[in-house]
């Protein structure tokens, strides 16, 4: 009976271990996962905030444009 038991609690240990590693190295790839998300996340917003500035650019461009336009066929 002592040996059977003894027996089994090295079973759990070894068992224990290799639980521990797994949530160790699921900790490891959540985390990456989040930095890699941010990282991400961070570039569609700096993306879509250069894609504004420049939208905003060509608008104020094309105004600009349209105002001489307008000048020089005042002054024919």
């Amino acid at each position: 009976m002592k040996s059977t038991t003894e027996k089994q609690i090295l079973e759990w240990q070894e068992e224990l271990s290799k639980q521990i590693k797994t949530r160790d190295h699921a900790k490891k790839v959540y985390e990456e996962a989040i930095t890699n998300i941010n990282a991400l996340q961070g570039g569609i917003q700096f993306g879509e905030t250069l894609l504004k500035n420049i939208e905003s650019k060509v608008q104020q461009i094309d105004k600009e444009e349209q105002a001489q336009l307008s000048k020089t066929v005042r002054k024919d």
